[in-house]
């Protein structure tokens, strides 16, 4: 009996241990999504917008808002000295304008206004092209660049008719409000050069951000006047196997940003304009994805998930206060500072892929 009993306390105890296990491996590997950290609430808002052939254009707004700082509130008053700083902000292939919410919440709650449209492939029928990206061939790869000039143009467009109707009034409650002379852009996968090319067709803005985006059609060759972040994962700099793969996804995959080593580089040569990676982040990762449980990242901690996002968020808001706010104070602290999370890239940086890529 006394036998019995000490199985039963010993399997008990075993099973206590189990539980506070599992309790412990949750809170470090189940994504916990965070606040934004800047000291104001956060607005949420939904508007429809016409472009200029009356066609609708949804939109999200995020806001800096009246109430307790961390928080994310429908449609609370607005509370930003005027004119607010304006942020567009454009989505991957196919993505909508949430896609990226943990980065333009943050903005929101540091004093920026961020306005956020779809990208034109979240509607098959608003894309011609009806396509998704393709690398199995070389054949395919050329096909897709081609694609990819026509994206970028057409989604440059949408983000200019939400300037323009934002310049129009078509939101009431932001009517006023808002600095529209000298604009910033963010945008993730082929949102970057699509808002690369926006900066080009428009001066007003001043300021593009392209996290992760390769660059195709105007904004591969030409460059504005606007400062230039790139912010990129591991991606970027493609390994001698990769671009020597058999396998045709894996090398295009890898000629694609081998060939924007020089082109990025060029960029950043000026003053205002930088470059910076993250090396132990995927493509994924520079949006929501980081905060998902996906295949291959199940086991990530929450601690290096936090690590990286604070590092986007510090210098996502440094980068934009620079350009659009002229406080230069905090991106001067961060640039050229490598951590265990940021390296930063220069122009004369020694970088793989650059003599393959030419």
């Amino acid at each position: 009996m006394i036998g019995l009993l000490r199985l039963s306390l010993l399997a008990g105890g075993a099973l206590v241990v189990a539980g506070l296990i599992v309790i412990a491996l949750s809170l470090l590997i189940v994504p916990r999504r965070p606040s934004p950290a800047g000291p104001q609430a956060v607005g949420r808002m939904e508007a429809v917008l016409r472009d200029p052939g009356g066609q609708a254009l949804p939109v999200t707004i995020w806001y800096p808002a009246a109430g307790a700082r961390g928080r994310v509130i429908a449609d609370a008053a607005f509370a930003a000295p005027t004119p607010a700083p304006l942020i567009l902000y454009s989505p991957g292939w196919g993505g909508t304008r949430d896609q990226s919410s943990l980065q333009v919440e943050n903005l929101a709650s540091h004093g920026f206004v961020v306005v956020g449209c779809n990208d034109i492939a979240s509607d098959p029928g608003s894309d011609p092209d009806h396509a998704l990206i393709d690398l199995v061939s070389d054949a395919a790869l050329k096909a897709m660049i081609a694609r990819s000039e026509r994206h970028i143009a057409r989604q440059a467009d949408r983000l200019l008719a939400v300037l323009r109707a934002l310049d129009a009034g078509q939101v009431p409650a932001l009517a006023g409000r808002l600095d529209l002379k000298r604009v910033g852009a963010i945008g993730y996968s082929v949102g970057g050069p699509s808002v690369v090319q926006a900066g080009l067709l428009d001066p007003r803005i001043v300021a593009v951000m392209n996290v992760d985006g390769a660059l195709a059609g105007p904004p591969a060759d030409q460059i504005g006047p606007q400062a230039y972040f790139m912010l990129s994962s591991r991606d970027a700099f493609p390994s001698e196997a990769e671009l020597a793969s058999p396998a045709a996804i894996v090398r295009n995959n890898a000629w694609l940003s081998a060939i924007d080593i020089p082109r990025n580089k060029q960029r950043i040569a000026r003053p205002g304009s930088y470059w910076a990676v993250l090396d132990a982040a995927d493509h994924g990762d520079l949006a929501d994805g980081l905060y998902s449980l996906r295949t291959g990242r199940l086991l990530r901690s929450n601690f290096l998930r936090a690590d990286m996002n604070r590092s986007i968020d510090e210098i996502e808001v440094a980068f934009f206060r620079s350009a659009l706010l002229g406080d230069s104070s905090a991106i001067a602290s961060l640039a050229g500072k490598d951590t265990q999370t940021v390296r930063w890239i220069s122009s004369t940086s020694s970088t793989p892929g650059t003599a393959k890529a030419r």
